[in-house]
């Protein structure tokens, strides 16, 4: 993924939609506006030509194999939950939203990068976007039965806060259903060279449990095996002592 970003980013211009709905803007940090203040952070998706290219990724067979693995491991998840609207936190370009709105869910669309919601608004997805932190949401305690966040944390400052914010949004038995970059990965190994990935701050099944000690974990389950040429292995079911580059995660809040 984060190669082709790279390479495609250039082909991409920021337009402001200017016709498009409103965002609801609930903003209180100043965000960096210029390319080599966003390359110094851990969210390399605030840099408008970077957003603009994440849908492409989609359209390559690279990129429409990985989206159907990671969709089978989340879509197993969603037999076990309970609940009607769920909040997309980290939604980007509304992706997931969209796969969770055709799931039958009433969807909330949160991100905090202002390209990007432009571009899931210019889909037409029958969903409320927001402009919001994660570690700062607009929502009242225990509002929601329903939170997923997939590969958002990892370009997250200050992961910690967010996951608090998720904890105080959430029902009392209330379930999380999050995607994780798996930092034992190949991907995880080589992400310091990588333009997308070198700031971001991956996950492994050791610290999925630490930082989420207040949540019930109740399954995992992992996918997008690659090999040194990173090609996909999870077809072939050759992937002994190959560490997946993802990892789902389904939580509980429980009553306390």
């Amino acid at each position: 993924m984060a190669g082709y970003l790279k390479k495609n980013a250039q082909r991409h211009k920021f337009t402001k939609f200017s016709q498009m709905k409103s965002l609801k803007r609930h903003i209180k940090q100043p965000i960096p506006k210029s390319e080599e203040l966003i390359d110094q952070t851990m969210n390399i998706f605030l840099r408008p030509d970077i957003g603009a290219a994440y849908d492409d990724y989609y359209q390559t067979e690279f990129g429409k194999e990985v989206d159907r693995i990671e969709k089978e491991i989340i879509s197993g998840f969603l037999d076990n939950v309970s609940g009607e609207e769920m909040v997309d936190l980290g939604c980007g370009t509304g992706h997931w939203t969209e796969f969770f709105l055709k799931k039958g869910f009433k969807m909330k669309g949160v991100d905090i990068s202002e390209s990007m919601l432009h571009i899931a608004q210019k889909k037409h997805i029958d969903t409320e976007f927001i402009l919001a932190d994660a570690t700062n949401l607009p929502f009242e305690n225990e509002s929601y039965s329903l939170v997923a966040s997939v590969t958002m944390l990892e370009f997250i400052e200050d992961q910690d806060k967010a996951i608090r914010e998720m904890y105080r949004i959430l029902k009392k038995d209330g379930w999380l259903i999050m995607g994780f970059l798996n930092a034992d990965s190949i991907t995880g190994k080589n992400k310091d060279s990588d333009e997308i990935f070198k700031h971001a701050c991956f996950f492994n099944r050791n610290t999925i449990r630490s930082k989420f000690k207040s949540f019930e974990l109740l399954e995992t389950k992992c996918g997008v095996y690659l090999n040194d040429d990173l090609s996909i292995l999870d077809n072939i079911r050759n992937y002994q002592n190959t560490e997946p580059v993802f990892i789902g995660a389904l939580f509980k809040k429980s009553r306390i």
